[in-house]
């Protein structure tokens, strides 16, 4: 009788919340959404890495897409994003990096980048 209500204790206590977890992903806290573009051409630049800073340290770290549009998301706030080109001249050439800081109020980001 134990044995079967250790194996009930331990299918409640870690394996439905691993199967949930696996099933819905594990929630974030904060999330932002923006789009990198080149300032001149105000097109946008696939693969520029953006990173979620606080106090100087990266915490969560995301790429913008093709289209230069980016997702990143994070358990803690950030206090900036800092973006960097970290493939050189490949996608369009190379971008100086950028730090920005973050409100948690803006929809959506837009962030240009000088080359």
């Amino acid at each position: 009788m134990r044995l079967i209500a250790k194996f009930f204790l331990w299918l409640i206590s870690v394996a439905i919340p691993v199967v949930i977890a696996a099933c819905y992903g594990a929630p974030f806290a904060y999330s932002k959404t923006g789009k990198v573009v080149d300032s001149e051409t105000k097109e946008g630049v696939n693969g520029i890495q953006v990173a979620c800073l606080l106090d100087g340290y990266e915490q969560d770290v995301a790429y913008s897409w093709e289209d230069g549009t980016f997702w990143i998301h994070y358990d803690a706030p950030c206090d900036s994003l800092h973006l960097e080109d970290v493939d050189g001249e490949d996608n369009g050439g190379y971008y100086e990096p950028r730090t920005v800081p973050i409100d948690e109020d803006c929809e959506e980001l837009v962030v240009e980048l000088h080359e």
